[in-house]
């Protein structure tokens, strides 16, 4: 039992917080550039504005080149206390209050995205609202945080900087991120927020249209001007009619289908008070490439441009925006392992809780993800049950057939013009073709064995070229085969000097006919170093050539080689003319 020895009082304890290492921890957790785009687009989209103008360009200021940013919204606008603790600050929320309050889909809730901001050299805000006009400034942010100091924002009350305007709000960045800019560039810019920005938004294929009039301006470092990029991510129109796919584009067919899968509103089992939103569309591969300029063509890569497997799949999301790929959740869909190269899909629950920076769903109780996961796989179970009756899969299966048919027509006309223009010979009412390849001259080889076994000194038993050497012979004799001395047989069209096999084991090689650089004084090295082989050639009683590879050590075996092409002539009077 523990005495209590200490008889004095107890005294709490203030838990203190490095704020300044705070600050630092969650500018630096931000780990995309773009990041900054996203939280800006958010914002004005929380803020009630119309429209965002984005405008990246590159000053020389105190003479040196630094990269700028300007950001301008009419939204509106932000108080004196929301600039001062919410922009500024680490952990205030005004969305977050406000969401308490009635307006639940607001975007902001932990107040760290404007934070990104602080990776610079100098922030300086303008805002107006109804409360008043105010500039604010802070020098050397990133540099403050990181010599462990919290940065030093001002604020002051300013006269109206636009007076056409109720409310907006006005914000200078230079030197973000180190001033290296080489992803602000307008392809690359567009595509991060028609994929990864509330204005890159899925909710208007569920009927959610309050923010379908917000309009972004961009205008990257690339760029003459701004462009006007419209509210929503980028889907293709619908076209799933396999039938008339096919009578229209035939072999190109399944490239271009496209198929809608919608949930709405779907609510988990054991979690009654979690619902979830899922559009899923399965496209072909061209169809994609038509729309999204930004996949890189299978031949090239490009700077900012991805794979279509880096991009599509499925992506989890909360306020309709995407967080990560959730393709491991899926199992057993389609026809490979690339079958999640057709889906183009976004499942998006509210009750997720976010990582500081928005990039995982780790937060999120583990009970509600399970859950989630489970019923996204039934879902996409019953996809690909429509897929393999109807769809896609059917589509394939088809241009599947018609591909065959077509390559294997031109392939029996190209081989009928070859074999018209081969060299043929005509031997005991036979016509034989003279061979291209070692399969051909296999099938020579054993229909003149069938005629003439006794021109051979051996007998040939196993044929097969997946592994190994080709040919499995043992030497003539009335012995049963399970008491049979056996050799390997290598077969080669041409016999070269490169030799990818062992001669250990080897008796003879069986080839067509020589190349032109193969002479007696080659030496051939098998896939053992230390055996060396050269070309010898011998005659026998009645002065034809016989050819042999010898080690020039003593010891090995000694490995004949028929040269076909030779030895049919010589022993046979086959020539092929």
């Amino acid at each position: 039992m523990i005495e209590n020895i200490n008889k004095t009082e107890w005294t709490e304890i203030e838990p203190e917080v490095n704020s300044s290492a705070e600050f630092f921890e969650i500018v630096n957790d931000f780990g995309d550039p773009l990041e900054l785009v996203r939280e800006a687009i958010s914002n004005s989209v929380d803020w009630e504005a119309t429209y965002i103008k984005i405008h990246f360009t590159v000053e020389t200021i105190d003479g040196t080149r630094r990269l700028v940013i300007y950001i301008e919204d009419d939204g509106l606008g932000m108080k004196k206390e929301v600039l001062s603790k919410s922009f500024w600050g680490l952990g205030h929320s005004e969305s977050r209050i406000l969401k308490n309050n009635g307006k639940p889909d607001l975007i902001g809730e932990k107040g760290h995205g404007t934070k990104i901001y602080l990776r610079s050299e100098s922030v300086e805000v303008r805002t107006k609202s109804q409360d008043g006009i105010y500039e604010s400034i802070c020098l050397s942010p990133f540099k403050s945080l990181s010599n462990q100091e919290l940065h030093k924002p001002r604020i002051k009350e300013i006269e109206d900087y636009i007076p056409e305007k109720e409310s907006g709000t006005n914000i200078k960045i230079i030197g973000y991120n180190d001033n290296e800019r080489s992803s602000f560039v307008q392809d690359i810019v567009r595509d991060y927020i028609k994929w990864f920005t509330k204005a890159g938004s899925i909710e208007q294929k569920f009927g959610i249209d309050k923010n379908k009039d917000f309009k972004i301006f961009l205008k990257c470092l690339d760029a003459e001007e701004f462009e006007e990029i419209e509210f929503g991510h980028t889907f293709p129109e619908e076209n799933s009619d396999i039938n008339k796919l096919f009578d229209d584009l035939e072999f190109d067919a399944a490239d271009y289908y496209v198929k809608y899968f919608k949930y709405e509103n779907e609510r988990l089992k054991n979690h009654p008070e979690v619902t979830f939103d899922l559009i899923v569309s399965i496209e072909g591969d061209q169809i994609k490439r038509d729309y999204n300029p930004m996949i890189q063509e299978r031949t090239r890569r490009e700077t900012g441009r991805y794979k279509v497997a880096d991009r599509y799949g499925l992506w989890i999301c909360k306020d309709y925006m995407p967080i990560t790929k959730v393709n491991d959740w899926i199992s057993g869909f389609g026809t490979g392992s690339n079958s999640m190269t057709m889906v183009h899909g976004f499942v998006n629950c509210q009750e997720l809780k976010l990582t500081a920076n928005r990039g995982a769903i780790s937060n999120t109780d583990p009970q509600i993800q399970s859950e989630l996961k489970q019923r996204i796989q039934e879902i996409f179970d019953e996809i690909d049950t429509y897929l393999h009756e109807k769809g896609i899969y059917t589509l394939r299966g088809w241009q599947k057939e018609y591909k065959t048919l077509n390559q294997e027509t031109a392939e029996y006309k190209r081989r009928i013009k070859s074999i018209k223009k081969r060299k043929t010979c005509d031997y005991q009412n036979r016509v034989f073709i003279e061979p291209q390849n070692e399969a051909e001259v296999f099938g020579l080889f054993m229909s003149i064995y069938s005629l003439h076994p006794e021109k051979f000194l051996f007998e040939p038993l196993d044929y097969n070229t997946s592994r190994g050497i080709d040919l499995i012979a043992r030497n003539k004799t009335k012995n049963k085969i399970s008491e049979s001395e056996f050799w390997y047989v290598e077969l080669k069209f041409i016999f070269k000097k490169d030799f990818n096999h062992a001669f250990r084991h080897l008796r003879w090689l069986l080839c067509w006919d020589f190349d032109k650089n193969i002479s007696e004084t080659t030496e051939l090295i098998g896939v053992e170093e230390s055996d060396i082989r050269y070309l010898k050639t011998e005659k026998d009683e009645d002065d034809k050539p016989l050819y042999f590879l010898d080690k020039r050590a003593r010891g090995g075996n000694r490995i004949e080689i028929i040269r076909l092409k030779e030895f049919l002539e010589l022993e046979l009077n086959i020539v092929f003319k």
